[in-house]
This record gives C-alpha cells, sequence and structure tokens, in this order.
C-alpha cells in the first residue's frame, strides 16, 4: 500500500491509534441510502431523476425537512439522518481550499495513516498562471474527498463526518490588499479567477466516464465580497455599493465562466449586501444564476449569514421573514447556520413559507446528491470503490510539490545574485527563519499525522538540507509585527560570520486572515529596518542577501525594496514551501517562472483608496489593478523573472479584423517562444488588449487580459503557442452594464512575458452592419417579488 511523505515519516514510531486522527470505517458503505433490497421508488433507477426526488420529498415530515437544509446538521438530536426511510446522515459545508480539510484516518490494524494532500494557498497557484496545475489540483481534491468520506474522516476539528460537498474554490477578486482572504484567492484579475474556478471545478467534479460527479465544489463568496472588517465595517453588515458597470465588468465574469464553462453544481452566497440587498436574498443571485446562466446546482448561505439578514442588516424583521426572502427571493437552498431549521416548521403550518418555496429547496439540495450516485446501486460505481490509498498518495504528493516549484516568483536578481551557490555558510534570518504552521496559510485539514505540524520543513532546514557541504546557522532579528530591536544585534552577528544571507520576511495569520483585514499593507512592525540593517552590513562585507517573502496580501516593502539584490517570492507556499524555496534559492528548480497574479503597489496606496469603495475604475481614486490603476508600483502585475533567457517572434496573421455582428468573427495570433539561455525554465504569455472604456464616468481601461499560456523549455527548446482573439475580447461595459461590441481602430492585442519582451499588433474592430454598438450580453433586468 502506498504511503503519504506524512505519513511515512509517522509510521517508525506509530504502534497505537493517534490522537484526532479517526479510524477508518465502514460506516459510509454501511448507511447508504438504497441498499440492494430497498424497495423505495426513490431508488428505483428506471424512474426519471426528477420523479425519484420527488417521491422522496413526499415522504417527508415538516420536522423532517428542517435538518435537511442545514448545513454540518450531522449530530445529536434532530440530526438529518433520516432512519424510517433509510437516508443516512449528511454533511454539507466541508472545505476543499487548497487540499481537503479534513482529518486524517488510520488503519486499525496497520497502524498506517493517510491525510488529505495539502496544497500551496491560492494565491501561490494563482502565480503559477497555469490551468493543467489548477485541474489537477481540483482532481486530486475529488478523489482524496471520495476516499476519505469512504473511510470516515471528519471535519477537521469536528467529529461531523465529511459529505462531497466542498465548499470552495473562492473565486473572489483580490480587490485590495488590505482584504484579510486574499491568500485564498487566486488573482486581481476576473479573467483569471474564471479560469481558476473553472478548471478546479471540473477537475473536482469530473470522473472519466462516469455519469456522476465525483464531488461538488461550491464556488464562493457570491458576491462583491472583499472586506472583512474595514473602514468601521463588518463584513455580517456591510452593504456593497455597486453599479451595473463594476458588476459587468468585475465582479460577474469569474462566476459566468465557473458555472457557464465547468458546470458547477454549488454557490454560496456571502454575508455581505449588495445595493441594500444580502446576497442570499436578493433576486440577483437568483435571477443571474439559474434564468440567465443557466445554473441548476445548489445555493448555500455562508456560515450565519441568513441570520445576518434580519440581525445585521435588518432587512427584514425576525428569522422567519428571513428565510422567506431567502429561499424565495436569493433560492438559497442551504441554511448554513440555526435560522432554517428553527423556522420552517412553523413558516409552513402558518403559511408564512409557501411549502413550494421548501420543496424547492429540497429538490435542488437533494438532486446534488442523486448526481453524486448516492441513491444507486454501488457495485458498478467506480466513485463507491476509491481506495484509501488515494489519500495523500506518492503522485499527489508530487503534484504538490510540483505546484509549489511552480508557484515560486523571481522578483528581483541584481548581479546574478541568484542561483546561490551550495557548499557555503549561510545564515538564514527573519522572523520566518523557522516558519512550519505560517507556511501552510489557512483553510487546511491535518497536516501531520500528529495533528501537528512536526511534518513540515522549515525554511532554515530546507536550505540547510538542500545545501550540500554547507552549514545553516539562524537567528530571528524579530517577529512579524512587534516593535523590539534587541534581536538585531544577534542576527547582525549571524550575518558577520556567514558567506551568504537569506532573508525571511513577510506577514501570517495574525496580520490577515478570515474577519480580519489589514489596515497598512507595508511591512508591519521593525521588518522594514531590520531588512535595511541586514542588507547594509551584507553589503559592506560584500556578502549576497536575499530577500524572500511569506504572505497573503501584498507586503509592501518600501526603502527595503532597493535594498534588496535578490527577492523571492512564495505566498503562503504550504506544506512543501521549504523544499522549494531552497530549490529555488539553489537553482535546482526547473520550473521557476511564476507571475504575480496582483499588482504590488507601494505603501501610500492604501491612503489613497478606502476598503468599502467596492469600484475600480471610481473617479477620483487611483484606480485598482492592473486593469486601471496606472500609479507607481513595486512590482507590476505579471511580473516575474527567470535564470534563463526566452525570445519571443509572431508570424503575421491571416487577419486583423473583428467583425461585431459576427459571433464567429476572430482573429488567430501566433507566437513562437524559444529558450536562448543555458538551463532549463518556465515562460508565461500574456495576452492583453489595450484601451477600452468601462462606463463613461470612470477611469479609462488600460488593458484587459484575455489569454496567457505557461511554457516549459529546455535550452534551445521552442513552443508555439495560438490564441484566439473575438468579439468579446473587445467589449466595452456601458452605463447600464451591457457588454458591447463597437467599431474601432484604437485596440492593439499585446503579447508579453510581463518583463521585457513585448510583442503590439493593431486591430481593426468594424461593424458590417453599420452600428454603432453591438450589444453582445445585456445587464440582466432583476424584479423583486
Amino acid at each position: 500500500m502506498r504511503k503519504s511523505a506524512a505519513a511515512a515519516v509517522l509510521m517508525t514510531a506509530a504502534t497505537t491509534v493517534l490522537a484526532d486522527t479517526f479510524p477508518i470505517t465502514t460506516e459510509t458503505m454501511d448507511t447508504r441510502a438504497c441498499p440492494t433490497q430497498s424497495a423505495h421508488p426513490w431508488c428505483d433507477t428506471t424512474k426519471s431523476r426528477a420523479d425519484r426526488i420527488n417521491s422522496l420529498i413526499a415522504t417527508f415530515t415538516d420536522e423532517e425537512m428542517r435538518p435537511m437544509l442545514t448545513a454540518r446538521n450531522t449530530q445529536g438530536a434532530g440530526n438529518n439522518n433520516i432512519s424510517r426511510l433509510g437516508l443516512p446522515a449528511y454533511d454539507w459545508g466541508l472545505n476543499c481550499v487548497h487540499g481537503v480539510q479534513s482529518t486524517c484516518v488510520q488503519n486499525a490494524t496497520t497502524k498506517e495513516v493517510f491525510c488529505p494532500t495539502s496544497f500551496p494557498n491560492p494565491n501561490a497557484l494563482g502565480a503559477s498562471w497555469n490551468q493543467s496545475t489548477w485541474r489537477e489540483l481540483g482532481r486530486i481534491m475529488g478523489m482524496e474527498n471520495r476516499a476519505l468520506w469512504l473511510a470516515g474522516a471528519r471535519e477537521q476539528g469536528s467529529q461531523i463526518r465529511i459529505g462531497l460537498d466542498c465548499w470552495s474554490p473562492n473565486i473572489n477578486l483580490n480587490h485590495d490588499p488590505r482584504w484579510g482572504r486574499n491568500q485564498e484567492v487566486a488573482s486581481e484579475d476576473p479573467f483569471i479567477n474564471g479560469l481558476y474556478g473553472a478548471a478546479v471545478t471540473k477537475g473536482e467534479q469530473v470522473f472519466a466516464g462516469s455519469p456522476y460527479i465525483m464531488s461538488v465544489p461550491t464556488i464562493k463568496h457570491w458576491d462583491a465580497y472583499t472586506l472583512e472588517n474595514s473602514d468601521g465595517n463588518s463584513r455580517h453588515s456591510f452593504n456593497a455599493i455597486v453599479d451595473n458597470v463594476t458588476l459587468s465588468d468585475a465582479y460577474f465574469p469569474a462566476w459566468k465562466n465557473t458555472v457557464q464553462l465547468a458546470g458547477a453544481k454549488g454557490v454560496m452566497c456571502s454575508y455581505n449586501a449588495i445595493n441594500g440587498v444580502p446576497t442570499c436574498a436578493n433576486p440577483l443571485l437568483r435571477h443571474v444564476m439559474r434564468d440567465v446562466w443557466n445554473f441548476t446546482g445548489y445555493i448555500t448561505s455562508d456560515s450565519g449569514a441568513i441570520g445576518d439578514i434580519y440581525e445585521q442588516h435588518h432587512y427584514v424583521d425576525g428569522p422567519t421573514n428571513a428565510t422567506l426572502v431567502a429561499l424565495r427571493d436569493g433560492e438559497c437552498d442551504i441554511n448554513s447556520g440555526s435560522v432554517y431549521e428553527s423556522t420552517l416548521v412553523d413558516g409552513l403550518a402558518s403559511g408564512v413559507i409557501p411549502r413550494s418555496l421548501v420543496n424547492r429547496a429540497l429538490f435542488n439540495s437533494l438532486g446534488i446528491r442523486f448526481d453524486l450516485g448516492l441513491f444507486d446501486p454501488v457495485e458498478d460505481q467506480p466513485l463507491w470503490h476509491i481506495p484509501i490509498t488515494e489519500a495523500g498518495s506518492a503522485a499527489n504528493i508530487a503534484q504538490s510539490k510540483f505546484s509549489t516549484m511552480e508557484s515560486m516568483v523571481l522578483l528581483k536578481n541584481e548581479d546574478n545574485t541568484l542561483p546561490l551557490p551550495k557548499g557555503k555558510k549561510i545564515a538564514v534570518v527573519g522572523p520566518h527563519y523557522n516558519a512550519t504552521q505560517m507556511m501552510v496559510g489557512n483553510y487546511y485539514g491535518q497536516i501531520c499525522p500528529s495533528n501537528t505540524f512536526d511534518c513540515v520543513v522549515s525554511p532554515a532546514d530546507g536550505i540547510k538540507n538542500a545545501n550540500t557541504g554547507g552549514s545553516v546557522t539562524t537567528a530571528m532579528g524579530c517577529s512579524i509585527k512587534g516593535t523590539e530591536t534587541t534581536g538585531f544585534d544577534e542576527a547582525l552577528s549571524v550575518v558577520e560570520q556567514a558567506d551568504i544571507v537569506v532573508m525571511m520576511m513577510g506577514i501570517d495569520q495574525t496580520v490577515e486572515g478570515e474577519a480580519h483585514d489589514r489596515a497598512t499593507i507595508g511591512l508591519p512592525g521593525v521588518q522594514i529596518p531590520f531588512i535595511l540593517n541586514v542588507t547594509a552590513k551584507a553589503k559592506s562585507l560584500g556578502k549576497p542577501a536575499v530577500l524572500v517573502l511569506l504572505h497573503g496580501g501584498w507586503p509592501s516593502l518600501g526603502p527595503a525594496l532597493d535594498a534588496s539584490p535578490a527577492i523571492v517570492d512564495t505566498f503562503y507556499p504550504g506544506i512543501y514551501g521549504a523544499p522549494a524555496i531552497a530549490a529555488t534559492l539553489f537553482g535546482d528548480n526547473d520550473h521557476l517562472g511564476g507571475k504575480l497574479p496582483f499588482t504590488a503597489y507601494p505603501a501610500d496606496y492604501a491612503d489613497e483608496i478606502v476598503m468599502e469603495d467596492m469600484g475600480f475604475n471610481t473617479a477620483g481614486t487611483p484606480g485598482r489593478s492592473h486593469r486601471y490603476y496606472t500609479g507607481p508600483v513595486e512590482f507590476p502585475f505579471g511580473h516575474g523573472l527567470s535564470y534563463t533567457t526566452f525570445e519571443m517572434a509572431m508570424p503575421k496573421p491571416a487577419s486583423t479584423t473583428i467583425d461585431c455582428d459576427d459571433s464567429g468573427s476572430m482573429i488567430q495570433l501566433s507566437y513562437e517562444v524559444q529558450n536562448i539561455g543555458k538551463v532549463t525554465g518556465d515562460e508565461v504569455i500574456m495576452i492583453f488588449r489595450t484601451n477600452g472604456m468601462t462606463g463613461s464616468t470612470g477611469l479609462p481601461l488600460v488593458k484587459k487580459l484575455i489569454g496567457f499560456e505557461r511554457v516549459h523549455l529546455a535550452p534551445g527548446e521552442v513552443a508555439k503557442l495560438k490564441f484566439t482573439v473575438d468579439r468579446s475580447s473587445v467589449t466595452d461595459v456601458t452605463d447600464a452594464g451591457d457588454r458591447v461590441c463597437s467599431p474601432s481602430t484604437n485596440h492593439t492585442i499585446v503579447a508579453t512575458n510581463g518583463v521585457t519582451m513585448t510583442i503590439g499588433t493593431p486591430i481593426s474592430v468594424t461593424s458590417s452592419s453599420g452600428s454603432s454598438g453591438v450589444v453582445i450580453a445585456k445587464f440582466p433586468d432583476v424584479s423583486f417579488p
């Protein structure tokens, strides 16, 4: 049987069942719905899906409906196990942000432990710019979710046996570097987030050759949710004022792509309101998702969001009315919280809550369980027979390590400071020198069988392990956010005795996180003075110094930027971060080539725009993201260097004209990328459309990402890339929120690696009908009941 690396570490000493690690059980199989002998009509596979679901709904009492529409309700009295119908408990609420967030499980006989594979945080995964990597992340999480579910794993930190729906991916935008949850999202760009969401969703849902879905990714958080506790607001009561222009331009695209390109089966609505209406009770959710984009899955609230409708937003009076508007207006099927459970019986009896609304919510949510194959014979369903050896398998761990390597971004390399030579005495200093848990970020399952972080290698140890023939000395120097400088002298002493200096700096969950935004974006505490002292000492002694960053939101470097000869960004790199950092520093990372998926603003950016401004191109502000911001940056969106050199060429395209009236009109652009350097490496080619208007009163569009591809090339190797530019690539957004294709000769398609290579191709956008603007997509017309 295959062991995970973490399990292998433990198995040398394990002789008993470990605390916090659950024994493998057959409970899931033993208590399944519709065993072979069942005569229930909903178990009859000759009937239609709808008939089977409706026959099951018809058997529920009002009391039984309550727990069926409540997330994480599998324990204690009133749980959603309906034994008289042979319906087992089912948990809605597992998270899979960068790995299945469950416990490990242990074979009680062999003592072998199986843990979920943990990947880098999504902000690091976004830096890979690799759709194949994202899809493989989804596939592994879907397979491991199945395996761990079958084995009886619990949600991490609870006794709840996991279900098969994953509350992820998070496809919100990195709207501002202060947002506490930037670590959970791939990018500031709606196009990237849409492709990230679609790739992870396809990977998680699709099991080749099966009519059933493997797992249920639940994309979150709908919508305009990028504030935790800033500007005197709480996410539970925040009213996001967002015009049609910004919804159409920024907040809708990632959701539309994930729903329509990947067929997402789950959606989570958020705590905030949009334009005065809580998102879970907002007709925008129902109409756009179900009517416009043809979403056919289930919708859940974030935990406590239904209660927020009346308690925080004061949108309606009391819990019963909150249940009504959530079910009726938002079509929110599952309540993570207690509001549905406490109000459904009386609400149905009084007529305040129509039974048709409850039945529809039951149909949508039960339909997902049918789609998972939970009511069909299991003998010929491969998904019912995924072995537990899938969890933490050697192949899955190898993919996580590969993803970590890809996510490393070389921001600066003055005088070819990197790669470092091995066999030297290296000083590893700074508050993250010994990081383990801090590298993993947030929303993780049981990382190590011991339920500690003893299987995670620290950066200092990772460098030590890779530094063949050399040595490593360490000193913290300063804390993450403290003001004490007494540790400077010890660190400077270590620097004096070393040949090379590596500074491990950044932020952690005490500075940013869920429910916790940053007020400023600079490196906190005395980290910048510490970097300046260390780099000055190293420079005076002629020793190379490298700055390595760990973070979610960008930590502005200020004067530390110029003082540091080389800078590597690792984001929250995850359980295998330390070996990847070491490989990158020593030139052993053949897949170095990540690019920033956000704009690295200077510290004073936070003084120029408030968090509660949800716009991206609001007049009178500097704007947000590479699409609208034109001010100074520490590093631009898409920036990332390499240890090798690439060259790009472009054959002349056959056509450079797009007809707005022709839905099939497109331009094919081809590029050749060659590695002309001496080492193997990766490059990312990004395709932008320049110039455009987003509404008539906001800042003009600077550029819009419309394509990208990552290539891996050995020295001398050439990759041929093709990109399609169609009319959706050149649309503008009107004040009404409509997407319009307008004739223009002012567009250029720019191919770039984000650093030195750039090829611009002017194109013409015409209208064969002579129209001044062809509406490609109307903004949804939402009416309230």
